[in-house]
Parts: C-alpha cells; structure tokens; sequence
C-alpha cells in the first residue's frame, strides 16, 4: 500500500505506522492549472513505478486527478473512489463523464448518499453492481469503554455537576449548534445546572459564542476548541449530541460516542438511522427542532436507567458493526471482486500467448 497525500498530520501518521508515503502532492482543484497537472505528472509516475493494481480516492481533488490521468493516459489500475458526504451532485456532463466512464467502482458511506447520485442512476451511468455501501470505521484503539475522565474532569471543574452534555463537532452550519443552544434553554428550565461543552474548531466559532451569550447561556456553554484528548471529553458527557442538519453521512462522533457506551441523541440527517436503532441504540430526531432535541435529551437525563441500558447496547452494536477491520475486510472484498474481474475481461486477449506468443 503507498498513500499518496499533501504533507500533514495524515502522512506522518501513516509513516509512522509503517505504511509508504508520498506527500508531495497538493491535491488543489482544477483551476489550479499548474498544481493540477502536478500532480497528474506525479500519480502517473507513482502508479508505474509502483505497478498499482486498485487507485481509491477519498476526495473532490484527488478524484480528478485521477479521472484526468486516466482520460489522456488509460492508467491499468482499478479505480475506486469513495463519497463520504450527502452533498448533491451535479448532474453536469463533467460528472457524467466521471461516474459513468472514468472510475470503476463507487463507494457510499452510508445508504442516504444514494439520493446524491440518483440522476445518474435513472439516466443508467451508474448501476447497483457499480456501487457498495460502506459505512466507516471509528477508532477503537482510543474511543471504548473504560477511558478515564478524571483528568479532564478537574481541568474543566465539573465536579458534581449534572448534566453534562456535549457535542463534539466543527462548529460549522450544517452541525446545527443553534438549535442545540435552543434545546438548552428549554432543558436548563428543568434542570438549571445542565452543562454544555462544545469541541471543535471552525469559521463559526465568534457567532456562536455571541449566541450563546445573547440567550444567557454564557456560563452553561463551555467552548474548549480543538482538544487532542477526545475520548476523555466524551467519557464526560452524560449525553452525547450531534444536531446537525446536513452533511454528515456517516458519522464519526455518533460512533465514538457508542463505543464509549454514551447515550445519544442525534438529529435524522444522512446515516444517522443506518448507524442508531432509534429508541434502542440512541435516538434520533428531527434536525431544526430544539423542541424535540430537548425532549429527547431530558427523557436520558431524567431516565438514568434507560440511559445506561442504551448506552450498553449502543456499545455492543457499533464494535460489531463499525470495527476497522470490517472496513477493510469490506473495501478488500470491493477490490478483489474488481480486480478478478478484469482479469476475466483481459482473458481472451491472453489466449496467445498459450501457443508461444511474447507476453
């Protein structure tokens, strides 16, 4: 396996695992004419040198690059590419181009980004053959049960203070933090000492502080910005909360929050139901209604035992169902069925060489 990446945090931890590594792409998009082509330039170098047998891209960039070096180039290597959000796709001859000729294999990370790709599915550029669903994996090794959140618990001084909940997330539009700080008001009416700790980064973050300061929440919201220690945030949490309102398509944090036996409550946008068994699992709600986010968040807050029992039940389903190694062991079954594939279509072209014919 090479991984072919910008420099950054994703190459040096894949160094560091042992796995090889070129980062010295830039993955711009096509308007960057000159990085563009670079990049083109250098992916047709590594896959000949490599002699890679499956090309699977994760994102927009990456994508047309390869999509570009196969147009002008007919690369040999299979080539896959994941959708890992629910943004609509543009039904534009570039796209048809894409999905219909270019790659040979799409990849959805849950059942809901289906819809993304229904023009062209009724048109017949794609077919079920041409698509897996593919849910992705959460990491194991730092988010199960037993992570202790003591440490995090003094930092933070939240001895004795109930509830806790939390949303760990991008503080971006379509995480719909708003209608979480909405939810709050109406669950801090029962419950006045209720806590919110709010995780992340993003182009957001001065507007929603002012929010929550306008709706005099400044002392029940907690913003903690980027935190290296995720898993123990989220051993904290009394209930886990993601109310986002598009995008997510497979969520990591409902994930994380599972196998860390956290109760959720999740608002129904994208995988949400594929990954929560609603009332069983977590639950889930409508997204843009802090009347049912909050109704949904106190019924665990008042139900402890409720709340533990889902949380229990949340943990056993996401290890069976989420593991990484049912993500690869699903992506190589993808592969090898492709690459099994064109060896039968590349069959009769070899039939010569049985008769003495130069490979």
């Amino acid at each position: 396996m090479t991984i072919a990446a910008p420099r950054g945090e994703l190459a040096r931890r894949a160094r560091e695992a042992g796995v090889t590594v070129d980062d010295g792409f830039e993955f711009r998009p096509p308007a960057r004419a000159i990085s563009f082509l670079a990049d083109a330039r250098r992916l047709g170098r590594l896959l000949r040198e490599k002699e890679i047998d499956v090309l699977h891209t994760h994102g927009s960039q990456d994508t047309w690059v390869a999509a570009l070096l196969r147009a002008v180039s007919s690369f040999p290597a299979v080539f896959v590419t994941t959708r890992h959000n629910t943004k609509p796709v543009r039904f534009n001859a570039a796209n048809r181009h894409l999905y219909g000729r270019s790659i040979d294999h799409l990849i959805l990370v849950s059942e809901s980004v289906r819809e993304s790709f229904r023009p062209f599915l009724e048109a017949g550029l794609l077919t079920g053959e041409k698509i897996s669903v593919i849910h992705s994996a959460y990491r194991a090794e730092i988010f199960h049960d037993g992570v202790s959140s003591d440490r995090a618990r003094r930092e933070l001084r939240l001895e004795g203070r109930h509830p806790v909940l939390g949303v760990l997330a991008r503080l971006v539009e379509d995480k719909g933090h708003t209608y979480l700080f909405q939810a709050l008001e109406k669950v801090r009416a029962r419950h006045p000492s209720a806590l919110l700790l709010v995780a992340g980064l993003g182009p957001l973050e001065s507007r929603l502080r002012a929010e929550a300061e306008r709706r005099g929440l400044g002392a029940a919201v907690r913003f903690l910005g980027f935190r290296d220690d995720p898993a123990e945030i989220t051993a904290l949490l009394d209930v886990a909360i993601l109310p986002s309102v598009g995008c997510d398509a497979s969520s990591a944090s409902i994930k994380e929050a599972m196998a860390m036996a956290r109760p959720v409550v999740a608002t129904d946008v994208g995988g949400a139901r594929e990954i929560l068994d609603d009332g069983v699992t977590g639950l889930v709600v409508p997204p843009a209604d802090p009347s049912a986010l909050a109704a949904a968040i106190l019924s665990l807050v008042e139900e402890a035992t409720r709340a533990r029992e889902m949380g229990a039940r949340a943990r056993a389903s996401v290890t069976s169902r989420f593991g990484a190694h049912l993500l690869a062991g699903s992506e190589l079954a993808v592969y090898e069925r492709l690459l099994a594939g064109r060896a039968r279509a590349a069959a009769p072209s070899a039939a010569p060489a049985a008769h003495g014919s130069r490979r």
